[in-house]
């Protein structure tokens, strides 16, 4: 071998080693890219075993409140620190008050969407703090905390004609956790976030909040920001100037403390100090000033300055958990506690939080004894010796009647009454008439009990609002409790659906309260459809029922979905999907309205497709599903997630399917020739796709991620090929859903933790300057999970997290598209549903006219040119799909008119 032979294969080595190393050197995208999926893969919540029904039934009443947490957890969480940052949700609500404020100075309301509330009426939701007025010398008035839905207040709740009134709508998606008010200055309130009940990483919360005007304005204590969750908060006369404040509150990335500490404020929250280091979970005042404190292993504390504390019972129990207490009002050394502990759950199959022990003291934590526990007999889903069915974790309370101490109210699933000091039990409530109808219906889970000053009355805080006791001698009987949530609009959905022919109909599935249809203008009743955790709904776009539309699909908790079929009048429903151990709590789905296909995420890889029958056929019974119900894979989900479901509104023949995962990527599926693709996605950006919102065509693009710390919303023109960010001066917080405006393509709006925001340019140059402001005027900064649109009437329905449903609509547009929306009626069209063939009437005095047809969609479908001057009826014929249509004309002066028209 020569030399220079033997040098140039060295060097070709040389350059094949250097290629190999960097063609297999990960890189820092990769590498970023890599870290986050596995972490999302190996959490702990992605692990949860799904339960179906039955054994959802045998350790709650309807829903498994720890499962929502964690899954939004996952999809909500830093990629970067694996957190959540309620610094940034106060920030964020911060801005967007400068912002709103500066729209106002300006008299701009370009950016603002004017939302009207839609209800429900009467259906409400959780609720931990309430509050007597103590202003109030009626003692009618009472303050209300939702779990995100902010702060409300009713003036008589003696009265069920009393509507409850949103206080503070900027606090609207925070936990309300606790209330109290100083003893000292009345006209101050407190009011504690962060429902440190469930999985603590997924609540939100950022301290304590502070009104200095009996709650007519609220204010963030700047040094409680820092805590997500605060547990309690009692307010004591130590003979100050104002009252001091004991705040049991946790800092989850030990900023200021390791755990949960109790702290203490001599000055109104400005400064404060560790008064007490232990987990405590409930703090309460005894009729002498003592505060007592019960902690989240088993154990009892007091103090009589605020500053030392004394043990005072410590549980025997095998792992004692939260304690629940409640001090004698008309006794300073009486106190009551339940204390909860793992138990066998109803099979015998394994451990959960359920009751442990009742126990008194009636000298002050001297001596205690053991109470018996009530057994609900009447309800044979609940354990004797667990009224709580194994989430005392939850929902557990006691409270003492403050006039006598001997009567006492305790709560869990249901409620139950002890005259005799806890020796024997009566119940007072049942969660389901179904399981025992022999005493008023009282919703499941409760979490706070009061009584009204000075009166035989008392009202009961559950997972469905608010209840009312007008005489506690008759709580055993089943008109003891009545409901008190009449506009109390706190519901926390996660989507809605519009009915194509009823202009008042929507379907929202909801946490805690089922999926229900909304039928009256306003704030409307809602009759349920289903029961349980309501999940993703749908309703038919393309029935032409005068009344309601054709299929109704609405799914509850993972890969189980319902049809609904109305075709026929009366509904008859059908199992569309059953697969109670797959899917997601909240699971992903979409629905082909013109195909009449359904697509739900089911596992890793896996996509169930349920393929209705042709419309108006029959579609099955209670007993079986007539039409397939079939799966499709594709080894390009990687294991992922499918967090969006997206079915392209474009091609009806050659549908495209877009599926969105937890690792950040997007598969399309073509479901002409059944085959799966990748879609590009925005380099080095991970986290959870939220949503795939289309333009004018498949190639126009706008896609949404729901975690805190990266760049999420992005837009792209060609398909994904290449991608434009466009968050602009979006503040750092969740996006959950967008929507392009159909006759402004231009306009966009997004569905936020901090309510909706909007932009009149997504196509700006560049795209760092885009400006997007908050567009949720009558709505409050609430977390927003959805965003629908019906074309007929350009109406908008946002299904919020805390707040009910609310609707407004897209207005002015340039005049290129403003032809969809024209007001004027110069036509008149019959028959109104057809089968493509109708006659347009109108004066000769429109002339030469262009026509045009549109569907829901805003998408040119047809147009032709017609001349009036001779013939003022005018056949037309099409050939479209079934569904809705908007035809429009426009007559030689430009002058525009529009009318809707079905296609059968």
């Amino acid at each position: 071998m020569t030399r220079k032979y033997y040098i140039f294969t060295l060097i070709t080595v040389g350059v094949i080693l250097t290629i190999s190393i960097l063609k297999n050197k990960e890189t820092d995208l990769e590498k970023n890219h890599r870290e986050y999926t596995e972490y999302i893969q190996n959490h702990p919540y992605a692990k949860r075993t799904s339960l179906n029904r039955k054994e959802l039934k045998s350790i709650a009443k309807k829903d498994r409140p720890d499962l929502a947490f964690e899954q939004d957890f996952l999809r909500t969480v830093d990629p970067k620190t694996k957190k959540l940052h309620q610094d940034r949700l106060v920030s964020a609500i911060n801005y967007s008050k400068k912002r709103n404020k500066n729209n106002f100075l300006k008299k701009s309301t370009n950016s603002t969407l004017n939302w009207s509330s839609r209800g429900p009426k009467t259906v409400s939701g959780r609720v931990r703090a309430l509050m007597f007025d103590p202003n109030d010398a009626t003692d009618k008035r009472v303050f209300a905390g939702g779990v995100s839905g902010g702060i409300w207040k009713n003036n008589d709740i003696t009265n069920e004609n009393s509507p409850w009134e949103q206080v503070n709508p900027e606090m609207s998606n925070f936990a309300i956790s606790a209330m109290a008010y100083d003893p000292v200055q009345t006209n101050t309130f407190y009011i504690g976030t962060g429902e440190g009940w469930g999985n603590s990483d997924a609540v939100n919360g950022a301290g304590i909040w502070k009104s200095t005007d009996g709650g007519v304005t609220w204010n963030n204590l700047a040094t409680t920001v820092d805590f997500e969750q605060v547990f309690d908060i009692v307010v004591r006369n130590e003979g100050g100037a104002t009252g001091v404040i004991y705040a049991a509150m946790r800092d989850l990335d030990g900023i200021n403390s390791s755990g949960t500490d109790v702290f203490r404020s001599v000055d109104g929250g400005a400064t404060w100090t560790v008064s007490l280091d232990d987990p405590i979970r409930d703090l309460e005042l005894a009729a002498d000033g003592t505060i007592w404190a019960g902690n989240a292993t088993g154990s009892i504390l007091s103090s009589s300055d605020g500053v030392t504390w004394v043990s005072k019972y410590t549980s025997s129990l095998n792992s004692p958990g939260r304690v629940e207490l409640s001090t004698a009002k008309s006794s300073t050394k009486i106190v009551y506690a339940l204390i909860t502990a793992e138990v066998p759950n109803s099979n015998n199959t394994g451990k959960v939080s359920g009751l442990g022990e009742i126990v008194k003291t009636e000298n002050a934590g001297t001596t205690w004894s053991n109470l018996p526990e009530p057994a609900d007999s009447g309800d044979a889903t609940i354990p004797d010796k667990d009224f709580t069915r194994g989430q005392a974790w939850y929902d557990l309370i006691i409270s003492v009647d403050p006039t006598d101490s001997k009567k006492l109210y305790v709560g869990g699933v249901n409620t139950f009454k002890s005259n005799d000091g806890g020796t024997t039990w009566i119940k007072t409530s049942s969660w389901e008439s179904y399981y025992d109808n022999s005493v008023s219906i009282v919703h499941a889970d409760i979490h706070n009990i009061i009584f009204r000053p000075n009166k035989n009355e008392l009202l009961v805080a559950t997972d469905g609002g608010i209840f009312y006791s007008p005489n506690n001698s008759l709580t055993q009987t089943t008109t003891g409790f009545v409901p008190r949530n009449l506009n109390f609009n706190i519901t926390q959905f996660y989507s809605g659906a519009i009915d194509p022919v009823n202009e008042n109909g929507f379907l929202g599935g909801a946490q805690d309260n089922g999926t229900s249809y909304f039928n009256e203008p306003n704030i409307s009743s809602t009759s349920e459809l289903l029961g349980g955790d309501g999940g993703f709904c749908f309703i038919d776009q393309t029935a032409t029922n005068s009344v309601r539309g054709i299929y109704y699909l609405a799914s509850t908790q993972n890969n189980v979905t319902y049809l609904y079929d109305y075709s026929n009048g009366s509904p008859k429903y059908t199992s569309l999907i059953n697969n109670d151990k797959s899917g997601s709590f909240i699971n992903a789905s979409d629905y082909d309205d013109v195909n009449n296909i359904f697509y739900s995420y089911d596992s890793p890889n896996i996509i169930t497709r349920a393929t209705l029958k042709a419309d108006y056929e029959n579609q099955g019974d209670d007993q079986k599903f007539l039409g397939v119900t079939d799966s499709i894979q594709s080894n390009l989900f990687n294991g992922a997630v499918a967090t969006h479901i997206r079915v392209s509104p474009h091609n009806n023949n050659q549908r495209q399917v877009f599926f969105g995962t937890s690792f950040g990527k997007i598969v399309k599926f073509d479901s002409q020739n059944e085959t799966f693709s990748n879609v590009s996605t925005p380099v080095g950006v991970n986290g959870s796709v939220s949503c795939i919102e289309f333009g004018a065509t498949d190639n126009e693009i706008l896609l949404t991620y729901s975690n805190y710390g990266i760049l999420s919303v992005w837009y792209t023109v060609d398909g994904g090929a290449n991608w434009t960010n466009v968050e602009g001066n979006l503040p750092d917080i969740p996006v959950r859903w967008a929507l392009f405006n159909p006759l402004n393509r231009k306009e966009v709006i997004l569905a936020t933790e901090v309510g909706v925001w909007k932009t009149k340019n997504i196509k700006k140059a560049p795209a760092s300057s885009i400006v997007w402001e908050p567009a949720s005027t009558n709505m409050g900064n609430v977390r927003v999970d959805m965003l629908q649109y019906r074309a007929s009437d350009n109406l908008i329905l946002a299904a919020t997290h805390g707040r009910g449903m609310f609707t407004s609509n897209f207005t002015a547009a340039p005049a290129s598209i403003n032809d969809v929306l024209a007001k004027t009626k110069a036509f008149t069209i019959y028959p109104t549903i057809s089968n493509g063939n109708f006659t347009l009437f109108a004066k000769n005095s429109l002339g030469k006219s262009k026509v045009r047809v549109f569907d829901i969609s805003g998408k040119q479908v047809y147009k032709t040119n017609l001349d009036f001057t001779s013939q003022e009826k005018q056949e037309i014929s099409v050939n479209l799909n079934a569904g809705i249509y908007i035809v429009n004309v426009v007559d030689e002066n430009n002058k525009k008119s529009s009318n809707k028209i079905i296609i059968e």
